[in-house]
């Protein structure tokens, strides 16, 4: 099993001096999608390439997946 980790996207929002509500603007996003990355869960792609393309960075820069060992 894996899990999703968004805590790369909150290093780039503090890092440009940028707040969710900013962010949520420039991506047109839903309060449920905030609530979503909040809590670790799974967002639409389409989401998160708006999100590359506000900060013109790759996807890994804002998310990580991580490996359950089992």
């Amino acid at each position: 099993m894996a899990s999703i980790s968004y805590n790369k996207l909150w290093k780039l929002l503090i890092d440009n001096k940028m707040s969710k509500a900013d962010l949520r603007r420039a991506t047109g996003a839903s309060a449920y999608t905030f609530t979503k990355l909040g809590h670790d869960e799974p967002v639409s792609f389409d989401f998160i390439l708006k999100v590359c393309q506000v900060f013109h960075c790759d996807i890994g820069d804002i998310m990580e997946v991580i490996l359950d060992d089992e």
